[in-house]
């Protein structure tokens, strides 16, 4: 991660500005002088700190994200989130905290990005008592929800009449959708393709985190019914061009009840914007 640090911040930059854009389509207006909640910010809350150039925003997070030297923040995650969590904390900031940082400040061009306010809460549990928002955005969040209807609701009523939401998710049916850390640190030729998704492979998958192993059709399904008139994307990553390759006769076998559009799709990504001016 630190050896890559200026190219992967770059392509993040890159990839915000799509999603900016598209959000601005969605608003029919800049994303400027508005209130923003991020759900699930991240230990590096690049997005959150990249839209607070121009924007209020708050972070909703499950994780207890200390900034700088909190001791008593670093207490209550040990107690909140257990020591795994800090653990993994501790070390993203001590090793690629300030790499990335760094790298994130010089893809944006701007050193003096302003750090979110962070708010401890669950989306899928209840509605922060935050006020009401013009922009809800969401990324690789929804896929680890156990109720993601009732998550959904519950953006729908955070947000002002007139206001967005742009909610991507990590497809379970993609290539990496398992979240086998392996996948994630170099080492993804060390599992076979679609291992979670084949009964000859599912035991070599190891998922990092909690998954819904919701599927594409499922996802359309809630937009249309909650959120009808929503605007579908669909990125596909680098799925087809590393794992095309690898789809042999017979693992296509092993995944004929799922399609090519499933297979290959990494994020679904939904804008929407609530009826009222």
């Amino acid at each position: 991660s630190r050896k890559y640090a200026e190219e992967s911040m770059s392509i993040l930059f890159e990839m915000l500005y799509e999603h900016e854009q598209r959000m601005e389509m969605a608003l029919g207006k800049p994303i400027e002088n508005l209130r923003i909640l991020e759900i699930g910010p991240g230990q590096g809350m690049e997005r959150a700190r990249y839209f607070g150039l121009k924007n209020e925003v708050i972070g909703l997070d499950l994780d207890i994200i200390p900034q700088g030297f909190d001791a008593g923040g670093y207490l209550r995650m040990i107690r909140q989130n257990g020591l795994g969590r800090f653990a993994k904390t501790v070390g993203r900031k001590v090793l690629i905290g300030g790499v990335n940082a760094k790298a994130w400040s010089r893809a944006v061009g701007s050193e003096d990005m302003p750090d979110p306010t962070l708010v401890y809460g669950d989306i899928g549990q209840s509605i922060p008592d935050l006020g009401r928002f013009d922009v809800v955005m969401s990324w690789s969040v929804f896929e680890h929800l156990p109720e993601p209807r009732q998550a959904l609701a519950n953006v729908i009523e955070l947000l002002n009449p007139g206001g967005i939401f742009y909610i991507s998710l990590h497809l379970y049916t993609s290539c990496n959708g398992h979240h086998d850390i392996r996948a994630f640190t170099g080492h993804e030729d060390s599992l076979p393709p679609w291992p979670h998704l084949r009964a000859s492979t599912r035991d070599l998958v190891n998922p990092s985190s909690y998954l819904n192993e919701w599927r594409l059709d499922r996802w359309r399904q809630l937009f249309l019914q909650m959120t009808p008139g929503s605007t579908e994307y669909l990125n596909p990553g680098h799925c087809r061009e590393v794992f095309g390759p690898k789809m042999s006769a017979d693992v296509r076998q092993e995944l004929n009840d799922y399609t090519d559009e499933e297979l290959y799709t990494v994020d679904l990504i939904e804008a929407w914007k609530k009826p009222g001016d």
